[in-house]
């Protein structure tokens, strides 16, 4: 696709020791159909879905309404930047997994009962005192784990595996996920970093976070953070970092310049990593996003993304894989990417650790929550999910990052949506990632001054409080 428009200056990082550096980006919120819709014709100028066929226009498309972040920054929107007809007039959004009450906190971890039915006992043995009973199909909160084979709930203690026989499981939550130890009760809430101008907000967050015992889930840079990124780390080492050049050795490019033509993906991934090596050498992050929503077919995308990999695993790096726009990769070319999936699950990027997923998720109009959007355009991973459950299923827990999450065009300013707004967002957003443990943080746009993108800088200390808030159910 044309991906990332070219229209903002990004600031080197802070100090006295580097000079600025001109860095451009931008989302860039496509259409999508959902199965079995038919969809109304594309309003002129804008861009297809990635992996499809159909033309782009070089007409100039008729867009909402752009707010600019500054009052001195006039933008003029391009093709790229065009959202197009997202659906058919008669279709209907799909409700999302799970509705979202009017006070959101962490769910807790729920057992389910399997058998017939079951005894709780007053401590984690079956010579203990029986506390009660429990039946098939309810669910019981649970409060710890004793190893792989008691839970304790508020009822009792359950056992879980009786020898060969599962008599209860834990459902498929984050919650669970942090009992039983294989995720951190990090937050799933993280941010964008366009520049380092907002360093010290950012560290003060951190901070806050990391002593209520849920450190910042996650963070992502772009060039000029490269410090802020690694001083970071001191202060929450449990934050996963993803870093993102812009800059390269062909230039200030997203993708490789002649994608449109097809080169043979593996001479182009080769080429693409050497024009990348030189901004990534010295760069400390757990992952690095290698492509921003670029438009080519996904069969193309799925090879070049492998041999991307396998020179990534010779430098003991780990990626996050296609970062596709909003509303893509289209489901009926989803499967042509599943070798790529299958690579990353054979071919560990370091011990113990695989490369990853990368979504984007923006909200339709200026006005909406992200988290207030329908499957197909903030949850798209749920969708992406069920047809790996049925095509590769081991594949499903590979980790997945929505590197950019934000609204309307990017350009929100706080007067139209206030922090109260973004806040609000954040924590429903949170509250149905729960459900998807797969799914590690997204990174909210975006926070750094200078540019005419969204700055939610403003905001971090009452996003803090929010956090903190809902995560010790308060």
């Amino acid at each position: 696709m044309v991906g990332i428009t070219l229209g903002a200056v990004l600031l080197a990082a802070c100090g006295n020791k580097a000079t600025p550096i001109p860095v451009f980006v931008t989302p860039t919120p496509l259409e999508t159909t959902a199965p079995g819709v038919t969809q109304s014709p594309a309003a002129p100028g804008s861009v297809p879905p990635v992996g499809s066929d159909a033309p782009v226009s070089g007409d100039t498309a008729v867009l909402p309404e752009a707010q600019a972040a500054s009052p001195q920054a006039e933008v003029t929107q391009t093709p790229a930047e065009a959202y197009g007809a997202l659906t058919g007039p008669d279709y209907t959004p799909a409700p999302l997994h799970t509705a979202v009450p009017s006070r959101v906190s962490v769910r807790p971890c729920p057992a389910i009962i399997r058998a017939d039915e079951v005894t709780l006992y007053a401590e984690p043995n079956t010579a203990s005192e029986v506390v009660g009973t429990a039946l098939a199909r309810q669910k019981l909160t649970v409060l710890e784990l004793a190893g792989d084979s008691w839970a304790r709930t508020g009822d009792g203690w359950l056992v879980l595996v009786d020898q060969e026989n599962e008599l209860a499981e834990l459902d498929n939550m984050w919650s669970c996920e942090v009992l039983r130890g294989s995720t951190s009760p990090a937050t799933l809430f993280g941010l964008h970093l366009v520049n380092g101008t907002s360093r010290e907000p950012v560290f003060d967050l951190a901070q806050r976070l990391a002593d209520s015992g849920h450190p910042l889930g996650t963070v992502k840079g772009l060039n000029g953070t490269e410090d802020l990124l690694a001083d970071l780390k001191t202060i929450s080492p449990d934050t996963i970092t993803v870093y993102r050049s812009v800059i390269t050795t062909q230039g200030m490019l997203d993708c490789p310049a002649d994608i449109l033509d097809l080169p043979d993906p593996v001479m182009a991934a080769r080429a693409w990593m050497d024009s990348l090596t030189p901004f990534w050498d010295g760069v400390e992050a757990d992952y690095f996003e290698y492509m921003n929503e670029c438009h080519a077919p996904m069969d193309w995308i799925a090879e070049f993304s492998i041999e991307m990999m396998r020179l990534a695993n010779e430098q003991d790096r780990c990626l996050l894989l296609f970062s596709f726009p909003v509303g893509n990769p289209d489901i009926h070319v989803f499967e042509q990417l599943l070798p790529a999936y299958r690579y990353a699950l054979e071919n560990p990027c370091q011990p113990g650790r695989t490369h990853g997923i990368a979504l984007h998720a923006f909200s339709t109009t200026n006005f909406q929550l992200v988290s207030e959007t329908d499957v197909w355009i903030g949850f798209r991973h749920r969708i992406l999910d069920e047809v790996l459950q049925t095509h590769l299923p081991e594949a499903v827990n590979l980790p997945v990052f929505v590197t950019e999450l934000g609204q309307g065009n990017g350009m929100v300013p706080l007067e139209t949506l206030t922090c109260d707004d973004i806040t609000r967002d954040v924590l429903q957003y949170t509250y149905q990632l729960e459900e998807d443990p797969y799914v590690k943080g997204f990174h909210w746009w975006s926070i750094g001054t200078g540019t005419q993108w969204a700055d939610a800088t403003a905001c971090l200390d009452q996003i803090g409080t929010a956090l903190i808030a809902y995560y010790n159910n308060n």
